[in-house]
């Protein structure tokens, strides 16, 4: 497995680049464009192909982009559907323009529509954005599992199989696990038989050749607690023990796997270390 951490890309999308390297990530995610704006300036061409040219020469990846946390792309809202894919949109593009693998999101909230609904409509979204993205695309989008919070979705493996399922697009679809949301959203991992339970349950649902990437965090909260709230590795209720089973399954030795924990880089370093001691 590639143990990387989210990133600034401030100042430009390359200059993640070094911030990676000063941490010892192997690989990393970062926001393309300003994650709390609906619109973003272009990246410009220098900057993509310094980009590029840093990934080969640091050999830092597969990387991540995340999607805005704007996007919905479950609203019933005409208005916000339209920013939302085309926001979405763009985001495909940017990662595509600097060679970036994947694209992760959260598969949005159905505001009391219902689930059923949501779904439907998140499938319908992502075909359209795929469409529009072109056969040229070579960016994998991956639906994020979620805590459970609220009306969003994605919070059963369920979900994930039936937007994949209705789409008319799977194969350009994969999966992001986050440890933090599987726990909270009830998937127990704390012992090596909870582990290999809950990866057997998402293989049986939506298939392990679909997860292709990780979110490593703690939880703040407790199991089954549907509250989404990262905390350091082993200062939460996970622990890190369990970690230790996803790095060390040879289905996922090619995967990245990205903290996202709270002090972000002040702490990173120090996190990826632990992590690399649980290499067996």
């Amino acid at each position: 497995m590639r143990l990387g951490a989210h990133i600034s890309a401030a100042g430009g999308v390359s200059k993640a680049f070094p911030r990676a390297v000063e941490v010892d990530a192997e690989c990393m995610q970062i926001f393309t464009r300003n994650q709390n704006r609906w619109f973003s300036k272009p990246i410009p061409e220098e900057e993509a192909a310094e980009f590029k040219r840093l990934r080969g020469e640091t050999g830092i990846g597969p990387n991540m982009a995340h999607a805005s946390y704007l996007v919905n792309l479950a609203t019933v809202d005409p208005a916000l559907e339209e920013k939302s894919v085309s926001a979405f949109l763009d985001e495909i593009k940017r990662a595509d323009q600097v060679g970036i693998e994947y694209l992760v999101f959260h598969p949005g909230s159905h505001k009391g529509e219902g689930e059923e609904k949501g779904i439907e409509l998140v499938a319908g979204r992502l075909d359209r954005i795929i469409e529009d993205a072109g056969d040229d695309s070579a960016v994998t989008i991956l639906l994020e599992n979620t805590a459970g919070q609220g009306t969003n979705l994605g919070y059963r493996f369920s979900h994930l199989r039936d937007i994949i399922g209705l789409s008319k697009y799977p194969g350009r679809l994969g999966v992001c696990f986050d440890t933090c949301h599987g726990f909270a959203a009830g998937y127990p991992i704390g012992t090596e038989e909870e582990y290999a339970e809950t990866m057997a349950e998402l293989d049986r649902v939506v298939g392990l050749d679909r997860l292709l990437a990780f979110h490593f965090n703690d939880s703040k909260k407790e199991f089954d607690s549907r509250r989404d709230r990262h905390e350091q590795l082993d200062e939460g209720f996970i622990g890190l023990e369990p970690f230790s089973f996803f790095v060390n399954d040879p289905r996922f030795a090619d995967c990245p796997a990205s903290l996202e924990t709270p002090e972000g880089d002040a702490r990173y370093k120090q996190e990826l270390a632990l992590l690399k001691g649980l290499r067996r």
